[in-house]
């Protein structure tokens, strides 16, 4: 359950919701009770403090929280910590988050025939229906708030088809751009959901402020210059300018600041102008140099809470172990912490930084796929190493369900803050170990004595044993349990299962193979045609054989730490196809089957029916016919073969008519009788 927050923001103004201060029936059950309710109405009718909203149904009374008195503050601050920052953001950007089951439908949508969306089209619809989403929000909000205060409401559709449009431009959704063709298209989209923005094709700002012209111009001299002038070295700058000695132009615009338009000021007032904190943030943010320094002076920073459970969350970064394997020399670790656990969860080491970052994600697949548990919910990590991925599979919803990513913050990496109990309490007391060399604890400053080489294979076996202590020991609030035994048993029941749609595109293996009669052949294993990790039969195989037998694929897969294939996803170019599936092995002799071999041969024996069964079906489809082919074999007779064909010579004589037979005697008239009767002699 969402804990209670009284903080919102109205107008740009921080309140404070006025059932969190007073006492009765309308307050809210974790009151302070600081004031009775009618107490404080008479104060906001006094003006002592300010209401920045009335109250209405379902919407409590907010107070602004700077007229508070003191103490009320510091008791609110108390319960509840420091009121968040506002984001400057417009509404609508407020509002949109990337609708994650939008993706898992995409991903997993089938036509009739079996046939995928391509990768590109899945994001594209993915965008898009979080962008409905979205405008779905802001419509129930804008129409709610325009009744409320009398206003018409005939043209919201107007304002939100431009909101839509600026923030297209931020992320290129492809939603129509008219406001006829958004509102028909959003009412389908309620009506039919996700479905409705696949393409029938397939198978057929806010006010910027305004900066006193003076004030901007020692901003830009201030910030501008390469050799970073100091206040007194401005002061002198503006004074030959209003004198005509010093020209100042705008690289951007090219324009040539005219003296006559500026005022002369003193050089407190110039002080007084780059030392406040609205000019600060913008000039040293310009100027700085060391980005974490910047941080610390101007950026505020979050107090969160640990996570209760494991899986929530993961915190992953790079760090050298403080060992030489060669004369100024580290290696690199890339680790991930579960925060709710404490426990290291994935590593992966090398002499260098290549490749280590693309073998870590890959890495922690195997790992929580071999101990049957989903992939965390969210990722923080810094950009160096991570920004290249952002619009891959480290893209909301893809390997994990939020990401975020910082560049040069450490203090949003929650990992930094374990590796000093790493450092400090089990890597120093092993040999070899390196002090930095400006520790604040005298401690951790080096001692007399040369750096010692610790050969390579000896570093990586103490980092690894320092892992295993460090997952063995303790939690730090969880007192009789440790840290692997908690992220063992608390996972968040939340999580999405391994998303590998999202995965193997980007961070699998990539082999180029093909499919004959349903089998596949690579890695020497022979795998067959599945889904979701089940051999295909039926009308499914048949559908998916169409698109897949007798052609060139490319599976993309990955190992598991056995070595064995993990999973492996079949693809036609951009096109998803199917799994494949290992073909299922067992025993020739009968009598030395086992109940899993049995399970086996009924699998093949199912994959193989319908195969034939199908072309039994086809066959008998099948009529037969008689082709006569009077078709001519040459197209003349000009060449004869010589000798190929005998003369024939035809006589021209009338026939002679033989004499009429007139007795029996002339029948038998030179004709030899032969007895059928033969002699044994005759026989041989």
């Amino acid at each position: 359950m969402q804990k209670y927050n009284p903080y919102e923001y109205c107008n740009g103004k921080l309140g404070v919701q006025g059932r969190a201060i007073f006492s009765g029936k309308n307050a809210h059950s974790e009151s302070l009770c600081l004031i009775g309710e009618r107490g404080l109405q008479m104060k906001v009718d006094r003006e002592q403090v300010i209401r920045l909203r009335v109250t209405a149904i379902n919407t409590p009374m907010l107070v602004q929280f700077d007229t508070l008195p003191s103490k009320w503050q510091e008791a609110i601050v108390r319960m509840w910590g420091n009121p968040p920052k506002l984001i400057q953001q417009t509404l609508f950007e407020k509002n949109y988050v990337r609708d994650m089951a939008a993706f898992d439908f995409y991903s997993m949508f089938r036509f009739s025939d079996d046939t995928s969306l391509d990768n590109n089209k899945v994001s594209e619809y993915t965008l898009n229906a979080s962008t409905l989403n979205t405008i779905d929000r802001i419509y129930g909000m804008r129409y709610k708030l325009r009744k409320e205060m009398g206003h018409g409401v005939r043209d919201i559709w107007s304002i939100i088809t431009n909101e839509s449009n600026r923030f297209k431009l931020e992320s290129g959704h492809s939603l129509p751009e008219n406001e006829q063709y958004l509102r028909k298209l959003y009412g389908k989209y309620k009506k039919n959901g996700y479905s409705e923005i696949i393409s029938k094709k397939h198978k057929n700002a806010n006010a910027r402020k305004v900066f006193d012209t003076t004030e901007q111009l020692l901003n830009n001299v201030f910030s501008g210059m390469d050799t970073k002038p100091t206040v007194a070295e401005v002061a002198g700058l503006y004074g030959g300018f209003l004198d005509g000695y010093v020209e100042i132009i705008n690289n951007a615009t090219g324009e040539l600041y005219n003296p006559k338009e500026f005022k002369d000021i003193s050089e407190g007032t110039i002080r007084n102008y780059l030392t406040k904190w609205s000019n600060e943030i913008g000039t040293h943010a310009k100027r700085s140099g060391d980005r974490q320094k910047y941080m610390a002076r101007f950026k505020p920073y979050h107090s969160l809470n640990q996570p209760e459970f494991a899986g929530s969350i993961i915190s992953i970064d790079d760090r050298q172990p403080v060992f030489e394997y060669a004369p100024q020399t580290r290696m690199w670790f890339y680790n991930g912490i579960d925060l709710g656990s404490e426990a290291f969860t994935c590593w992966v080491y090398g002499k260098s930084k290549a490749g280590i970052i693309t073998e870590f994600y890959r890495q922690m697949v195997r790992n929580y796929a071999q101990w049957g548990l989903n992939l965390p919910a969210e990722l923080e990590g810094e950009s160096n190493l991570n920004a290249s991925f952002k619009d891959t599979f480290l893209k909301e919803g893809n390997m994990f369900q939020y990401v975020r990513i910082e560049a040069n913050n450490a203090r949003g990496k929650r990992i930094e803050q374990y590796y000093r109990p790493l450092r400090y309490k089990y890597e120093k007391k092993r040999t070899g170990w390196l002090a930095r060399p400006f520790a604040l604890s005298e401690a951790n400053q080096a001692g007399p004595g040369e750096k010692t080489i610790i050969p390579y294979d000896e570093i990586v076996a103490g980092c690894l044993r320092d892992i295993e202590t460090w997952n063995n020991s303790e939690h730090s609030k969880i007192k009789g349990m440790s840290r692997w035994d908690v992220f063992i048993a608390m996972q968040n029941p939340n999580t999405r299962p391994i998303n590998y749609h999202g995965i193997l595109p980007y961070l699998g293996e990539k082999t180029a193979t093909s499919v004959h009669a349903g089998i596949i052949r690579f890695r020497n294993t022979e795998f067959l045609l599945g889904m979701d990790g089940v051999i295909a039969v039926g009308n499914r195989l048949v559908n998916i054989m169409e698109q897949c037998e007798n052609r060139d694929v490319d599976i993309y897969w990955l190992d598991d730490n056995f070595g064995n294939v993990l999973k492996a996803h079949i693809y036609i170019g951009n096109q998803f196809i199917c799994e494949a599936v290992e073909k299922p092995r067992y025993n020739k002799a009968r009598i030395e089957q086992t109940d899993e071999d049995m399970i086996n041969r009924e699998l093949m024996s199912k994959y193989v029916s319908t195969i034939e069964a199908f072309g039994r079906g086809q066959k008998k489809q099948l009529d037969n016919v008689t082709i006569i082919d009077n078709r001519p074999v040459t197209i003349g007779n000009s060449f004869v073969m010589p000798g190929l064909y005998q003369p024939t010579t035809i006589i021209n004589e009338r026939a002679k008519v033989l004499e009429d037979i007139t007795e029996e005697s002339d029948l038998v008239l030179n004709v030899t009788q032969t007895s059928f009767k033969r002699s044994l002699k005759d026989r041989y």
